[in-house]
């Protein structure tokens, strides 16, 4: 807080406890005194109306993080989505390469039969081809025997025929000889035609079908090598296809990993909004005490004044109207009776009192808790960090000073406005709010308390160095 709260503290004791110096201020002094609380009651409301805004942007700042977390959250979903399609799209692409990879494989081993069936094309080839030569020789053979059986003929003058032969024969036996001749002559040249007409038949079914055999295997080789290049194509595409699908697969699980990281800071930026909010209300409730406490200051100087002006009009004098309240001693003693569990200034700086532990609040007894000096409360309640807490203003030797009681085990034994003593009874040793078991939090501030974001640590001291022993 601001240096308001020293000088509203200050007024407070001094019109509380300090009835012997009621009385010998003036009329006019009070008025001043009134008016500076007036104005010191002016800058509270100022702070109060400060900590509220500061309430509405923080949660303007949540409502924000928690928009962008919802659009994070949209943002990683059609991430997800994409990651599963695309994942999808590997898969199938992977067994269209399986495929493609078992349909080369198959390819392949119909060029290796392919291939086999050649050679044994080539040789049926070969083996067609000695036939044909030995056809071609036969064919030629008898060419040539045809033609001398012409030219004998020719050479005859053309005249003589199988009838002539027959009908000069001598005897009857004669002739059955000679129309024997006859018909074997007969028969061996229609023979002789027959097979000439039956070789050259084969000899071109032979040819035809070399070239066909010959066509048929070559056409089936080059429509395997064309396949199985395509093949390959397909597999060079698929792979290039699976190769692309892996990377933005790659993009996508980085972006996700981005995205996961925003959402975990927006989380953590989220709860550290949550606490200054927590801070602020607890400020806001603290402001509303010294408010309070504050009125109560001016109640009490208001009385005084009246008790002045009513004393002067009698022009009596009489202390004893006004109860003096005992301010206490100068210096601190110690909150409770234990022993220190967490220094001041641990944990990097962030412990900002010190913990004091003791064996029967950790069996379940009741530990007191007093006020380390005199003072007036301005504030118990239950906090989501401090737990049940009470704050209590002093002024010791001109300063003032707060001292915090935090974790107590029962709603604290004192409210705020109320005046204590030192070694009075406030609480209870207990381990409510942010704690993991019984124990007393004490915090001890050179003027008021201050949130963190406010300065807290170079508000707060050691009060190792105040306590008396």
């Amino acid at each position: 807080m601001k240096r308001c709260y020293l000088i509203l503290t200050l007024l407070i004791i001094s019109t509380i406890f300090s009835s012997t110096s009621v009385f010998a201020e003036s009329a006019n002094e009070l008025d001043k005194k009134l008016n500076e609380l007036e104005e010191e009651k002016n800058q509270i409301n100022q702070e109060a109306n400060e900590v509220e805004s500061k309430v509405s942007e923080t949660e303007e700042k949540i409502n924000e993080n928690q928009e962008q977390q919802e659009e994070t959250k949209s943002e990683m979903d059609a991430i997800n989505s994409d990651i599963e399609n695309t994942q999808a799209k590997l898969q199938a692409k992977e067994e269209e390469i399986a495929t493609t990879n078992k349909k080369i494989a198959e390819t392949e081993d119909e060029i290796l039969k392919t291939e086999e069936e050649i050679e044994e094309l080539k040789e049926e080839i070969v083996a067609l081809k000695d036939e044909i030569k030995q056809l071609e020789e036969k064919i030629e053979s008898r060419e040539e025997l045809l033609k001398n059986r012409l030219r004998s003929i020719q050479q005859n003058g053309g005249s003589t025929s199988y009838l002539e032969v027959i009908l000069g024969a001598q005897s009857f036996g004669d002739f059955i000889n000679r129309a024997t001749a006859v018909t074997k002559i007969m028969d061996s040249d229609k023979k002789i035609m027959e097979e000439q007409e039956a070789d050259k038949e084969k000899l071109e079914e032979n040819k035809v079908a070399v070239e066909e055999n010959k066509e048929e295997v070559e056409e089936k080789q080059v429509s395997l090598e064309e396949d199985k290049e395509e093949l390959e194509d397909t597999k060079t595409s698929l792979v290039a296809q699976k190769q692309e699908l892996d990377e933005i697969k790659a993009t996508l699980n980085q972006q996700m990993d981005s995205k996961e990281t925003l959402m975990a800071q927006l989380e953590t930026k989220e709860e550290e909004l949550h606490d200054h909010k927590m801070s602020l209300a607890e400020e806001q409730k603290i402001i509303a005490n010294r408010d309070a406490t504050l009125e109560k200051a001016i109640n009490e100087a208001k009385k005084e004044k009246e008790q002045i002006e009513q004393f002067s009009k009698n022009d009596e004098q009489n202390n004893s109207e006004v109860a003096p309240t005992p301010s206490g001693n100068s210096t601190f003693i110690r909150p409770v009776e234990g022993y220190i569990t967490d220094w001041y200034g641990t944990r990097g700086g962030t412990h900002y009192g010190i913990d004091v532990g003791n064996a029967s609040a950790k069996n379940g007894g009741d530990v007191p808790i007093v006020a380390s000096a005199s003072g007036v409360v301005h504030s118990s309640y239950f906090s989501t960090s401090y737990g049940n807490v009470v704050f209590i203003t002093h002024i010791i030797d001109g300063q003032e000073f707060t001292t915090v009681y935090a974790h107590m085990k029962y709603t604290p034994k004192v409210s705020a406005g109320e005046v204590v003593s030192q070694g009075q009874t406030i609480g209870y040793m207990g381990s409510t709010g942010r704690s993991t078991g019984p124990h007393l939090h004490f915090e001890l501030y050179k003027g008021p308390w201050v949130s963190v974001q406010d300065g807290r640590a170079q508000k707060t001291i050691d009060p190792l160095n105040y306590f008396s022993y």
